[in-house]
């Protein structure tokens, strides 16, 4: 007999659901211009190394500057463009921390530390202070200066708002103030100092007006 199947219904492609809008995608919006450009001109920080770098620009108006000659030695001609401040230690490939050398002499101070510190202090008494950073080195340090800038003004007008409460502390216990008890009032905020005074001074009050004045008919024993 025969081997028969059962019949079974052909599949059918199942169709894409639509959305409530009749659509089978959503569709993208199309990226505006101003994005697309966005990131074209934006330029990366470079790195410590490329920092290190002497650009080429510099390095010839090092060599113009030279006249070509080592200026170290002053006899033979600079093959090399030398980091006074090593780079080694963050010294940037700047104009004011570029030494053309010839190749012995680059390799003395190189390995001399002291031959090293002396054109170290020469390039300082120069060009002045880290005269070995570039644009990012100098943004940085600024930042950093102002930071402790605020800082400082932020501790002088604290100490300036707590002068008048040791002052007034140190009245009513009729002697300075121990080192604990400054460091206390320091701890303190704003609030907690303004509450501590306003009790100080009602202390004081109640103090001064319980006290026997001296006079006539007045004795104390």
């Amino acid at each position: 007999m025969a081997h028969q199947t059962f019949w079974k219904p052909e599949k059918k492609a199942k169709e894409k659901k639509l959305s409530s809008f009749g659509r089978n995608k959503k569709e993208k919006k199309p990226v505006p211009e101003w994005k697309k450009d966005i990131l074209s001109h934006h330029q990366s920080r470079p790195g410590s190394k490329e920092r290190g770098d002497f650009p080429k620009e510099v390095i010839a108006e090092l060599i113009e500057e030279s006249n070509g000659i080592c200026e170290c030695c002053k006899i033979v001609e600079a093959t090399t463009t030398h980091h006074v401040y090593p780079r080694g230690r963050k010294g940037r490939g700047v104009k004011t921390n570029g030494l053309r050398l010839c190749w012995p002499c680059h390799d003395r101070i190189q390995t001399n530390e002291e031959l090293l510190q002396f054109w170290i202090s020469a390039f300082r008494d120069k060009y002045g202070d880290r005269f070995w950073f570039d644009e990012q080195d100098w943004n940085e340090y600024h930042q950093k200066q102002e930071a402790q800038r605020k800082v400082d003004q932020e501790k002088q007008s604290r100490q300036e708002s707590l002068n008048p409460v040791k002052e007034l502390i140190s009245s009513a216990a009729g002697r300075s103030l121990k080192a604990k008890e400054v460091h206390l009032l320091e701890m303190m905020d704003a609030k907690q100092i303004a509450v501590f005074e306003a009790l100080i001074n009602d202390i004081v009050r109640i103090e001064e007006k319980h006290q026997v004045p001296f006079g006539y008919g007045h004795f104390d024993d």
